[in-house]
């Protein structure tokens, strides 16, 4: 008979022998006879389990929760009732008992079950706290008679089982030392903002007209005849031809550009803007006839450079004819200086535009380049009384080059071609994607300061993750696994601002007071400087996407607590810290929100620069914007039942 020692505190003697003999630890009950046969013995079942879960095909017994239900089936001889002592053991990588592991606070270590009838099963659960997630054990039985007050001379079969959570993402260490993203660097791109959650029949236009950014054709005739019209369109790689000349490149691009990333020697295809800055390309066209029999047609590649000012007014453009392809049908061809509308008038003033920078004239077979420089200003009181009351405004921007064509003997007719921010005169419901907002209401360090935007750019805000995985991982998590993707660029469904005074009400449904001390793990603290666990929300209480924000009040999200949102803890298992769901509260993923318990640290790290973010990218209340959490996955499994993961930072 093994001895066996003192290892743990309140009287637990650890069984250092996982075949020393059942009677030698009498946790059932004394022994009442020393020796009786062997068939008159009560006898464990051969096929002891593990649940709630499955057997995997190697036999280990996968179950998704610490509160482990150990079962067995025992038999008495003499038919009187019987239980069973369940005793649990770490393993090792073959399943090999290494240590014993207490599941209960008597001195053995160990459960007792019920006494239950011969044959049946005898059953008992495992608190909370007592095994940990991402554990190999085993686990054995003896059986003891109630009547008899004999024990099994043996113990049963080992049974091997991993707590395996159904949500587990093994998170990276910390980097302490990694850089915050820049949050200015904001890429361009030519996708419009999703239509508005609150859009009605009457909002926000999609039309394709609306889209394309340009004004239809413009049609002139002379008295002699001589029909011209003119028209734009976003370019789009076929509907102009680039001539390649020696020295049109160096041309094209003698003078710098206007804004950052922007070639007008390599012109993009379409409309492309960032928060503050333009890059768009146009064909203009120029078709003329004479007494409706056709003539010949003028085309000109235009890139258009816009640059707006998040602190003011100040709105500065740079019209590039990057390329001009003159008919030998048509001997010459001139561009009078560009004509720039901005409305309203009486809150959008041109201040100047140039003339074009060399010659605004060409032949066939010539395909030199020009500009014109044009700025304008824009302000809530540039005509009319003066006025301190905030004002948000949408403006509409027409640029019209007019172009002549000249016909051998005939007068030459101006005709404009016009590409424009807005249709059909709608400021409000008709911008395309590089319509400029301006507003005097963005409130930074308690005072209201003026600047614009192209508020059909959404811009992006990026984690920490190197140093701040907890939250950039529960986000990841929600945004991945749940249907509203809350602010996922890849599935086009934004975050929506919401102003700082109204996200009080929002935090308090979801994450009320001493929920992350209830239901967290300190182990997931990060230094002597993170002091407590937080409750991390997401979608952000800052947002309408909030499960905290009312319907009535513009909510997408509602929901009446945070108990109905996936509900993860952090925890620290060895030297990896593990997102998990919270035990009892296996996430259905139909949720619309997530809380976690996590590093108070990373909670308010994460967002550290959210504040910086908001001013310079001036968003107002509802503003789109999406969160880029800045990790990527390596998941063994990403079900509908469970999502096991490996977390990487990307900018580890």
């Amino acid at each position: 008979m093994a001895s066996a020692t003192a290892a743990d505190g309140g009287g637990f003697v650890r069984n250092p022998d996982p075949n020393a003999a059942p009677s030698s630890r009498p946790a059932a009950g004394p022994a009442l006879k020393a020796t009786a046969a062997a068939a008159s013995r009560p006898v464990s079942g051969k096929n002891p389990s593990a649940g709630p879960g499955k057997k995997d095909a190697s036999g280990v017994w996968q179950v998704s929760t610490p509160k482990v239900k150990l079962s067995n089936t025992v038999t008495n001889a003499d038919g009187g009732t019987a239980n069973l002592t369940f005793e649990v053991w770490t393993a090792d990588s073959a399943g090999n008992a290494k240590t014993q592991v207490k599941i209960s606070d008597n001195q053995y270590g160990v459960l007792v079950s019920d006494f239950v009838k011969s044959g049946a099963t005898a059953s008992v659960s495992v608190g909370a706290g007592r095994l940990k997630p991402n554990t190999d054990y085993v686990f054995h039985t003896s059986a003891y008679a109630k009547e008899s007050g004999l024990y099994e001379t043996s113990w049963s079969p080992w049974a091997r089982f991993r707590v395996r959570m159904p949500v587990d993402l093994a998170l990276p260490t910390p980097n302490a030392s990694a850089a915050n993203p820049d949050q200015t660097a904001q890429p361009y791109t030519d996708t419009l903002a999703p239509a508005s959650p609150w859009q009605t029949a009457a909002g926000a236009s999609r039309t394709p007209s609306a889209v394309l950014g340009t004004s239809g054709t413009h049609c002139t005739t002379s008295s002699d005849g001589v029909k011209v019209c003119g028209s734009a369109e976003p370019y789009d790689g076929r509907n102009f031809t680039l001539h390649r000349a020696p020295g049109a490149r160096q041309q094209a691009a003698a003078q710098a550009s206007l804004v950052s990333g922007c070639d007008p020697a390599a012109p993009r295809k379409g409309l492309w803007t960032t928060r503050f800055e333009e890059c768009s390309s146009f064909t203009m066209a120029w078709e003329a006839t004479l007494n409706d029999a056709p003539v010949g047609t003028v085309k000109a590649l235009v890139v258009n450079e816009r640059k707006l000012d998040p602190k003011s007014g100040n709105i500065t453009e740079r019209i590039n004819v990057t390329d001009v392809d003159v008919p030998a049908t048509i001997p010459a061809f001139t561009l009078d200086a560009p004509k720039i509308d901005c409305e309203p008038s009486g809150n959008c003033g041109v201040q100047n535009v140039s003339g074009w920078t060399g010659a605004a004239a060409w032949v066939p077979g010539d395909h030199h380049s020009v500009s014109a420089d044009a700025s304008y200003l824009w302000a809530p009181d540039l005509s009319g009384p003066n006025t301190s009351k905030p004002q948000v405004m949408k403006l509409g921007v027409a640029v019209a080059l007019q172009g002549n064509p000249k016909i051998p003997g005939q007068t030459v007719q101006t005709t404009p071609a016009v590409f424009m921010d807005v249709a059909g005169g709608d400021l409000e419901n008709g911008g395309a994607p590089d319509q400029i907002r301006c507003d005097n209401t963005k409130i930074v360090s308690k005072v209201p300061t003026t600047g614009c935007v192209f508020h059909n750019y959404v811009p992006t805000y990026t984690f920490n993750a190197a140093k701040y995985p907890q939250a950039s991982s529960h986000a990841w998590l929600i945004q991945h696994k749940l249907s509203n993707h809350p602010g996922s660029k890849a599935d086009s469904k934004p975050l929506y601002f919401l102003p700082d005074g109204d996200i009080s009400g929002n935090r308090t449904v979801i994450c009320p007071t001493g929920w992350a001390a209830a239901n967290g793990d300190t182990s997931a603290l990060n230094g002597a400087t993170d002091k407590e666990l937080n409750c991390d929300e997401f979608a952000f209480n800052a947002t309408y996407n909030s499960g905290g924000m009312p319907s009535l009040a513009g909510g997408l999200n509602p929901v009446g607590s945070g108990d109905a949102c996936v509900q993860t803890l952090a925890s620290k298992q060895g030297s990896t810290v593990h997102l998990f769901n919270i035990d009892g509260h296996t996430p259905t993923w139909k949720e619309v929100c997530g809380r976690s318990a996590i590093s108070g640290n990373d909670n308010s790290g994460s967002m550290a620069a959210f504040g910086s973010f908001n001013a310079n990218q001036r968003l107002l209340d509802r503003d789109p914007y999406w969160l880029d959490t800045n990790v990527r996955a390596a998941c063994s499994e990403d079900s509908a039942t469970a999502v096991q993961c490996t977390m990487t930072a990307n900018n580890q």
